[in-house]
């Protein structure tokens, strides 16, 4: 992953034809390092929040309701 300023269009346009993928999250923060720091976290609580649902009370709810 690569974090680049917002108004570095040049860049951008240079890594999607290179093959990467732009991300759409926009994440404010001192350094690129710490850019990459926060969204890894983002990814990382969406995944766990996905994991919780499917495994919590609230799915669990949804198909007693569903089988009922």
């Amino acid at each position: 992953m690569i974090a680049l300023d917002k108004a570095d269009d040049a860049e951008a346009i240079r890594l999607t034809a290179s093959g990467f993928k732009k991300q759409f999250e926009e994440i404010e923060a001192s350094s690129r390092e710490n850019a990459l720091t926060r969204f890894a976290d983002i990814r990382n609580e969406e995944t766990t929040t996905e994991h919780a649902f499917a495994t919590g009370a609230v799915f669990s709810g949804i198909v007693n309701a569903i089988l009922k």
